[in-house]
């Protein structure tokens, strides 16, 4: 038999682990490219029958050469769906021409389709029932797992099987063809499948998406195999379907590939019981969660897996559902998602994450033959890459771009790409590191305010009856919030150590999208370990403007604080002068205002008016607190301020921020850089700026005291 590959013995590894002698994984690919057919014997024959029937085996068990297994799905891959690739026999110097033709064997594609194996099946080559597994057969598990040689780290809790998985990638690792491949391989193999293609956006899956390789892939099928299906009944760009009408009775193999978008409709895939289902480009997503949870049911049966959903995410496309594809990228565990011991981003072998697919694995030009990612030749390239971007662009939006699109770690993939001038990289890999550890939960804890015999209690939330807006864009019908203390007071707190940014809400009317916001921070004490850091907050929108100024002047007394507001909002001021609280209210920063706004006419005792002026100031005060080393840990690397916020709300909005959108967080921890700035100019400048407004001031107090 022509073209059958009789699995010769042969060493595929060297023993350190080296791939060589690759090529017999694609024999058959090998045999199509030069003849132009798989199997020479006439359709019908018995060695035609005979050759298909080991081929359908390969693509659904796997293939072993040599004591070494790829997966059925990676086989199928390499020998059965044809790729745009670079030819390397036409490549000179830099240039080189692409073709079509089958793909090679990549190391990085041996670590996703056994992840995406294990994720599933788990190492359930052992005979062991699901519910009796015990240290022993968990130690055999383990065995089973090490003896891959995987590039990559999973707990032997994690191997049982019943996973979904999350993929975060670098562009150009062909992942839309071994998608496409991954619904074709079901439908021509897994009669009554169903695979579904979804995405939040139909341009992601047709005309030109990811149903374009599907429906190429099927005519190649068609053409060039056994595996040749019927679809009389359904044969469109976005739905395939195996089976064909005889006298008004369906027929057939009835497998089935359809596309599925789920902007308007999260629930679009519910019910429908799939054998696997992919979300497309997940970081433009924004409904990304809920579209999972509504979809994930259908494919489960009380306690087992019947289907996999596996959600891959771009670099370079992170956009509207960066937050969910992060979110739960870095805690896996809670969606039923399959963690990885994450060894990519910095410090953070103790946490898990998704799969995740970096730049240097099988970067053109920095592979073998085999399929050996040449690594240390990658990261040298990039970062001479890198370093071009640096020195021929004067922003950092153009390099962040870049890192996006071809990450090293998945803190890079979750960039989000603005015309803000924070440090956004920063921010965003101490964000990741926030999520991954739960560390807003960890250090923050939800209290109710009230009065009790003229002292403010912080009353600690024991049973999770308080709803804290974590989200930059909360998605829960209750948005009232409340406070989150992540360092109380010291006894009896000089005025002057704690400051409060305060941005409230203008309007009372239900419906408002408008969220109030107050950040209290610590100053330098000298008896006091912390320093220049949050230490409570509220984020939220109570029923009423004077609830949330009640909260505001509580947590004002609480800490000995003076409020800074935006003074454009007048219901803060009267609130506080009806109820006698006008000692609560930071007055107006002149010596910012001086510095900053040219021969400014405003003069509003309490608070301040921002314009144009004042925000260039306050986004400038921003970055240098959060670009400010306050520390060095123990392997040298400075710590900066950005790193003591634990705000993930806080840091999205840093991270989304700009003049357009409506960035409540940022304008409250505004106010609170005009506070520490005013404080350092009244150092320099002394009494002659304030002076003007010293007597007015008093005369108000007089009137008001309380």
């Amino acid at each position: 038999m022509e073209g059958y590959a009789q699995g010769k013995v042969k060493s595929v590894r060297n023993p350190q682990g080296h791939w060589i002698n690759t090529e017999v994984f694609r024999e058959e690919a090998k045999h199509f490219s030069k003849y132009g057919y798989y199997c020479a014997d006439p359709i019908g024959s018995p060695g035609y029958y005979e050759y298909w029937d080991e081929q359908t085996k390969r693509c659904k068990e796997g293939y072993s050469v040599g004591g070494v297994k790829i997966t059925g799905d990676h086989y199928a891959y390499l020998n059965f769906y044809p790729i745009m690739k670079v030819d390397l026999k036409s490549a000179y110097s830099n240039v080189a021409t692409k073709i079509q033709d089958m793909p090679d064997f990549w190391d990085g594609d041996y670590n996703y389709y056994w992840a995406k194996e294990i994720a599933y099946h788990g190492m359930l080559n052992i005979d062991i029932p699901f519910y009796d597994f015990n240290d022993k057969n968990k130690k055999n598990l383990i065995k089973a797992f090490n003896s891959l040689k995987l590039e990559l780290k999973v707990s032997k809790n994690n191997l049982q099987g019943g996973k979904h998985m999350i993929v975060g990638k670098s562009r150009r690792k062909g992942y839309s063809f071994k998608n496409a491949a991954l619904l074709v391989n079901n439908y021509s193999l897994y009669r009554n499948s169903l695979s579904i293609a979804g995405a939040f956006l139909k341009e992601y899956l047709y005309p030109k998406g990811i149903m374009s390789m599907v429906n190429a892939y099927i005519s190649h099928i068609d053409e060039h195999t056994a595996w040749k299906k019927s679809r009389d009944y359904v044969d469109k760009i976005h739905h395939k379907k195996a089976s064909f009408k005889e006298n008004s009775i369906e027929k057939g193999f009835k497998s089935e590939i359809t596309a599925l978008t789920f902007k308007d409709n999260p629930d679009a895939a519910r019910g429908k019981d799939a054998k696997l289902v992919l979300f497309e480009e997940a970081g433009a997503f924004p409904n990304l969660k809920d579209a999972y949870m509504a979809t994930k049911p259908a494919l489960e049966a009380g306690s087992y897996t019947t289907g996999q959903i596996i959600i891959f995410g771009t670099g370079g496309d992170m956009r509207s559902g960066t937050k969910d594809f992060a979110e739960m990228f870095y805690k896996p565990e809670l969606f039923d998602l399959m963690p990885f011991v994450n060894m990519w981003d910095k410090d953070a072998e103790n946490s898990s994450c998704g799969f995740f697919h970096p730049v240097y694995w099988n970067m053109e030009g920095f592979y073998d033959a085999s399929g050996n990612s040449d690594k240390k030749g990658a990261l040298a390239k990039e970062e001479e890459t890198r370093n071009k971007i640096i020195k021929n662009s004067s922003g950092t939006s153009t390099l962040n771009q870049h890192n996006q699109e071809y990450p090293i770690c998945p803190g890079e993939a979750f960039l989000t790409v603005n015309r803000n001038d924070f440090p956004v990289v920063e921010l965003r890999n101490h964000y990741n590191k926030v999520i991954r550890e739960n560390l807003n939960i960890k250090k923050g804890t939800p209290v109710t305010l009230f009065k009790e015999e003229g002292k403010i209690i912080a009353k600690p939330d024991l049973h999770d009856e308080l709803e804290p807006l974590w989200d930059y864009k909360p998605k829960i019908a209750n948005i009232k919030g409340c406070v989150i203390i992540f360092e109380g007071p010291i006894s009896n707190p000089p005025r002057g150590l704690y400051k409060i940014g305060y941005d409230p809400y203008r309007q009372e009317q239900s419906g408002g999208t408008s969220l109030g916001a107050f950040y209290v921070y610590k100053g330098n004490h000298k008896f006091s370990y912390t320093r220049d850091t949050i230490v409570a907050n509220y984020v939220g929108r109570p029923n009423t403007t004077d609830d949330f100024n009640r909260q505001a002047a509580m947590i004002a007394e609480f800490y000995n604080a003076e409020i800074m507001h935006e003074n454009e909002v007048t219901s803060v001021k009267s609130y506080f002068m009806n109820y006698k609280l006008l000692h609560l209210l930071a007055v107006q920063p002149n010596a910012v205002i001086s510095k900053n706004v040219k021969n400014s006419k405003v003069a509003r005792i309490y608070g301040i008016h921002m314009n144009k002026q004042l925000k260039d100031a306050g986004e400038k005060y921003i970055k240098r607190w959060l670009l400010t080393e306050r520390d060095i840990d123990e392997n040298g690397s400075k710590i900066l301020n950005l790193e003591t916020i634990y705000d993930i709300g806080l840091l999205e909005e840093l991270i989304n921020y700009n003049r357009k959108g409506n960035f409540d967080r940022v304008m409250a921890f505004m106010m609170l850089m005009f506070q520490i700035e005013e404080e350092e100019l009244d150092k320099e400048y002394g009494d002659e700026i304030n002076g003007n407004l010293s007597d007015l001031l008093e005369f108000h107090k007089f009137l008001f005291k309380k």
